[in-house]
């Protein structure tokens, strides 16, 4: 009777052995996506910084068009 207690204690214990390799496994994975997922946010976070950029820049030339559109109904008036 011993010794069909250690058998099934071996064979649960096996069992769990093979689900802390798969948990493992699912484990490592998880860390690949989420490392993907942090170069991805990454260039997410770059682009936006870029398109605050560009419309400071194109603001700031809009700005400066209308200047020159007063400038120019100056001279053509004299």
């Amino acid at each position: 009777m011993a010794e069909k207690k250690k058998e099934k204690l071996d064979h649960v214990l096996e069992k769990l052995h093979e689900h802390d390799s798969k948990f493992e496994k699912i484990d490592n994975r998880f860390d690949e996506v989420m490392g993907g997922l942090d170069k991805v946010i990454g260039e997410l976070e770059k682009a936006r910084e870029d398109r605050v950029f560009a419309v400071a820049k194109d603001r700031e030339q809009d700005r400066r068009l209308d200047g020159l559109d007063v400038r120019v109904k100056k001279l053509e008036v004299v």
